[in-house]
């Protein structure tokens, strides 16, 4: 094993453009727009948003609006050519046409010389809402009698629903044999059944939304934008606006964080529409509180479990039945499903008798919902491991000890029938246990410490490259991937360096724009680093093969790679004070499951950073959907973690992991923040005897958990 730090000898490509403020996002681009002829025509547009969760439009009046200073244009959907918008399953308008459906729901967009009077333009349209009721909790909206949001959710592109469904249903999905697991549950020694709550949070990004659309003449555009995945997104924006895909040019930019949100269409297909409409370039940017109240949050859950076990403290069953609230629209999901993979993982590190599992998401009147680190993964997680360790308390069991008894290991079959060569899952939480602590409890308070674990799969992804010689000296390696801000590009340019044997500094990594490459599915789902090095070593090889100048490209599918797997285990000591209920993590302790690391900077960066979004996740974060309206609509309210707040965070590598591939790489990036809740939440458990199964674990929760009212009232 190895405890970081590890020096890095190559620092990031951009690394000192970030550090010096030079680099230039998307929203920055105007300014060398306005440098040519076509940015003396820019304009600037506005969103006119519902301050209703659900309501009939009855009119837009835009008379005062169009007399204001600077006015360009005012458009609503009927003035905008388009249909429905979305990942996967196309069911949101462009603009709210006849009702909308949450609170920000676009309405009308205000084109002006400038931002600002874009804005006041905007204040001044005048909409007439007729009220409608809403609902916000997936559980009533499923419910019998519950009004239909959507006319007929399933005769939407790409809905995954029949008309025999309920009608709020946006998805369901259900694994495994139920009466197997209802037989062995029944025979069990010891058997669990709780529910838990997780909240919606933002992904936390600092640099808000932004689009920038520039009309070529003929229906043709080039857009600058914050996205993740251009390719994925060009496909999008056609099927929506009706154009064809070499139509339209997804120009490179560098992006200021993601972490899952900047991968849906968001407001781009608005932004081109406009332009193609005004035939002006137009700049749409979000401000902070737009984007944190109106964009794809993480979806809350309610998570039932069911888990049991024999008198040896072997599992013998495993129920989940989540519900997620998916807001109002389906699209801002690349699979409809978001908590499939996430629900699968929750099952994943261990061996079980039988399992069954039941995914649903609802529609409700909220913002609608869309993916977060790991999606779906956190919220599974937190609830099945939590449960494991109340079936410990309940077995006389040590929770490590029950869960060593039951993690996978090499050659192990898991519940979906697949063997694993290697599953070092043992070996990961031991690891973590071995670790002692270095900080004390503050006097008086009351000291924890628990575990949770997460299993993942690492898998390849399909993308594209091309390699051309700049100079006698130097490579040009073009990719289809924007920099998130995990130097992704600094990692491309050392794998392919270190293959072709040539200084760092002799490769230059560029993003190209989709009109240079074939395809590539976007950041995401921790593929990049694994996808990119199977990529590079044919693209090397092909280049020694090559016998002249020209560029050699290649487009790989990483098909012929079966997956990995990487364990975390992690541990949470805590304080929690008795009179007050407050919380304090100590130490947060990542065991990670590795096999070759590219860039030791980078990967520590992940580990690091995952954990503490996690640790936002357990005791901070909540956007605080009130009947549907987000009130935490700023960075101060939705009180992200600051480095005041953290805990002291302590990596230990377990080296000699199997990669993927000739390269030997696992994914890092969403493995080390979905079990920190469950970890903490179990810690607090340990110091107090009190079981906080809704997230955020704050010092009200804790509080009342310790002293529970009277139920007459007294106090």
């Amino acid at each position: 094993m190895t405890v970081l730090q590890r020096p890095d000898p190559t620092p990031r490509i951009d690394a000192r453009d970030k550090a010096t403020g030079t680099t230039r996002y998307s929203a920055d681009l105007a300014a060398a727009l306005a440098a040519t002829d076509a940015g003396a025509r820019l304009v600037h547009a506005v969103l006119v948003r519902s301050p209703l969760p659900r309501a009939r439009l009855r009119a837009i009046d835009s008379t005062r609006a169009r007399s204001s200073p600077g006015v360009v244009a005012i458009y609503t959907a009927d003035d905008l050519p388009g249909g429905l918008c979305g990942r996967k399953v196309r069911d949101m308008p462009l603009l709210a046409h006849h009702e909308v459906r949450f609170s920000g729901e676009r309405v009308a967009v205000v084109l002006a010389d400038t931002a600002r009077h874009a804005a006041q333009a905007a204040d001044l349209v005048e909409v007439d809402y007729e009220a409608l009721p809403a609902l916000f909790d997936p559980v009533e909206a499923l419910g019998e009698g519950a009004p239909a949001l959507h006319r007929a959710p399933w005769r939407y592109p790409g809905a995954v629903v029949g008309p025999h469904q309920h009608p709020n249903l946006q998805s369901e999905v259900v694994l495994g044999s139920g009466d197997h697991v209802e037989q062995l549950l029944r025979a069990s020694a010891h058997v669990v059944e709780r529910r838990y709550r997780t909240p919606a949070q933002h992904q936390g990004y600092l640099e808000p939304q932004a689009w920038l659309a520039v009309p070529l003449g003929s229906r043709r555009v080039r857009l600058v934008g914050t996205t993740k995945a251009p390719y994925r997104l060009r496909q999008q924006l056609a099927a929506c606006l009706d154009l064809a895909e070499d139509d339209l040019d997804v120009q490179p930019a560098p992006v200021g964080g993601d972490f899952g949100g900047k991968g849906a269409p968001g407001d781009a297909p608005v932004c081109v529409a406009a332009a193609l409409a005004a035939d002006r370039p137009v700049q749409l940017v979000l401000s902070s509180p737009e984007d944190i109240t109106a964009t794809d949050a993480r979806h809350p859950s309610t998570v039932a479990v069911r888990v049991g076990c024999d008198a040896e403290g072997r599992l013998t069953a495993l129920a989940v039945d989540a519900l997620f609230s998916g807001g109002a629209y389906a699209a801002a999901k690349p699979i409809p499903s978001v908590n499939l993979h996430g629900v699968h993982d929750a099952a994943l590190g261990y061996r079980f008798g039988a399992f069954w599992i039941r995914s649903r998401i609802a529609y409700t009147n909220t913002v609608p919902k869309g993916h977060m680190r790991a999606p779906g993964a956190l919220q599974t997680v937190f609830a099945v491991e939590s449960a494991l360790d109340e079936l410990a308390a309940g077995a006389g069991l040590d929770p490590a000890e029950l869960r060593l008894r039951n993690v996978l290991g090499d050659g192990d079959t898991d519940s979906y029938g697949h063997r694993w060569e290697e599953a070092r899952g043992a070996l990961t939480l031991r690891t973590a246990l071995g670790v002692e602590p270095v900080v004390d409890a503050p006097s008086g308070w009351r000291r924890g410490s628990g575990v949770a674990l997460y299993a993942r799969p690492t898998r390849a992804g399909a993308t594209s490259l091309r390699l051309q010689r700049l100079d006698r000296q130097r490579l040009l390696l073009e990719v289809p991937i924007p920099e998130t801000g995990t130097g992704s590009h600094s990692a491309m340019r050392s794998l392919l360096a270190s293959r072709l044997a040539l200084a760092p500094e002799q490769v230059e990594v560029r993003q190209a724009p989709t009109s240079q490459l074939g395809y590539d599915p976007g950041v995401g789902a921790s593929r990049v680093t694994v996808g990119m090095a199977l990529a590079i070593e044919e693209l090397a090889r092909r280049w020694e093969e090559h016998d002249d100048d020209g560029p050699v490209a290649v487009e790989s599918d990483g098909s012929s790679w079966p997956a990995v797997l990487s364990f975390c285990a992690q541990l949470a000591r805590v304080a929690v004070d008795p009179d007050t209920g407050q919380v304090r993590v100590l130490e947060l302790v990542s065991a990670v499951d590795v096999a070759r690391i590219v860039n030791p900077r980078a990967h520590q960066l992940q580990i690091d950073g995952g954990t503490v979004m996690g640790f936002g996740a357990a005791v901070l974060e909540d956007l605080g959907e009130e009947d549907g309206q987000v009130t935490a609509a700023t960075l101060g309210d939705l009180k992200l973690p600051t480095s005041h707040d953290l805990p002291v965070l302590r990596t230990v590598l377990v080296d000699g992991g199997a990669g993927l591939g000739p390269t030997g790489v696992k994914s890092v990036g969403e493995l080390t923040n979905v079990a920190v809740p469950a970890a903490v939440a179990n810690a607090v458990a340990d110091a107090t005897g009190a079981r906080i199964s809704t997230l955020p674990i704050t010092a009200e929760r804790v509080y009342w958990a310790l002293h529970p009212p009277d139920p007459q009232g007294q106090p």
